[in-house]
């Protein structure tokens, strides 16, 4: 055929070349059919002791529907069941929450709670200065309950804890002039707590709020009452404070009841060392953010008796806090007992002492008891 001047040839198709196409499309066709006719079709997952069965009645050979034969129950155990539940001891060889890095010298004047105002704060500034400190160890909750700020926590509202003036202003003064400041904060003993909230407190034999000559305790098992501790050395955090220092991580003397049934068997440390970490896990994050340290206060007898009944353990304390604080008169008696834990005594070991010397960490209180 010529178009235009140009000759152009067109080949001849055969038809054979068609074939893999269409057997292709059949293919596809029958495939798509089963798979539809397949979905179609009732199927069953049948369940057996040993393997898992996929059972369509109507593909059957017998062409009678599937059925289950029943498993007899196993026959009731004929003799005495005998079991018990021990709860151990934790293990607390690989604890280890300290967070040294950046940690000075703890160096500071005492202000007990009853000095928390303007014109307290100002004598323990004077005090400070003539003794060659620039920092304040301030008491913002004791024994009682009651908080020497006025904290943004919920608990601390409805628990009336709250003080009437916030000390706020001040020490964000003495802050921005270079001032060091801890704050202590009572934990176990919380007499208003415990008057307050009956349920989140220890009892005595008769089911009575437990309460000794320290004041009413609160337990250290409660989810509630380590949250409350939290959350008040959160907001103190918040406020500037380089340093929190708990008092009262103990358990009383004498035998008593818990809101927590698991604590019954486990005993005193354990229940003190439990408070402990929990409260260091809880405030992990914010002493990270504000690079604030905790530090814990220690009765003097720690250090010298064999044995104690309040549950604290040196040993463990100095896993979970990064320093440790113990009001006495015998320094360079006590100092031996950080050395021959290989402990740096001048950081991680806080006298507190009527008297001051330089080199080292120490909290200045003219009042501290004698050992």
């Amino acid at each position: 055929m010529i178009v235009k001047g140009h000759r152009v040839y067109r080949g001849h198709r055969a038809a054979n070349t068609r074939l893999p196409a269409v057997l292709l499309f059949v293919a596809v066709f029958l495939a798509l059919l089963w798979l539809g006719t397949f979905s179609l079709l009732p199927q069953y997952l049948v369940y057996h002791r040993d393997h898992v069965e996929m059972v369509m009645p109507m593909l059957e050979e017998s062409g009678e529907p599937y059925t289950v034969e029943a498993v007899p129950r196993p026959a009731p155990f004929a003799g005495n069941a005998v079991s018990s539940v021990e709860i151990a001891a934790p293990d607390y060889s690989l604890v280890n929450l300290t967070d040294l890095a950046g940690m000075n010298y703890l160096r500071g004047f005492y202000v007990p709670i009853n000095k928390v105002t303007e014109s307290g704060l100002d004598s323990a500034v004077k005090d400070a200065q003539r003794n060659g400190l620039q920092g304040l160890v301030i008491q913002m909750k004791d024994e009682s309950g009651k908080l020497a700020w006025v904290s943004e926590v919920a608990m601390a509202s409805s628990n009336a804890a709250n003080s009437a003036w916030d000390p706020s202003a001040v020490l964000s003064e003495l802050k921005s002039d270079g001032w060091f400041l801890a704050a202590e904060v009572c934990c176990s003993v919380d007499t208003l707590l415990a008057t307050q909230n009956p349920d989140l407190a220890l009892r005595d034999h008769t089911g009575a709020v437990y309460e000794d000559g320290n004041g009413c305790w609160v337990d250290p098992w409660n989810r509630t009452v380590r949250t409350y501790t939290v959350e008040l050395c959160q907001d103190l955090l918040r406020m500037g404070f380089d340093e929190i220092i708990l008092t009262r991580v103990e358990h009383p003397s004498a035998d008593v009841g818990y809101t927590r049934e698991v604590a019954a068997g486990l005993g005193r440390e354990t229940c003190v060392m439990n408070y402990a970490i929990a409260v260091r896990e809880g405030l992990e994050k914010s002493l990270a953010a504000n690079r604030a340290h905790l530090c814990v206060k220690l009765n003097h007898n720690l250090l010298t008796a064999a044995e104690v009944s309040n549950g604290q353990n040196l040993d463990n304390f100095l896993k979970v806090f990064d320093r440790v604080v113990v009001s006495t008169a015998t320094y360079s008696e006590d100092v031996a007992v950080f050395l021959e834990r290989k402990v740096d005594s001048t950081l991680r070991f806080v006298p507190q002492m009527t008297w001051a010397f330089g080199g080292a960490s120490v909290i200045l209180d003219p009042t501290a008891p004698t050992a």
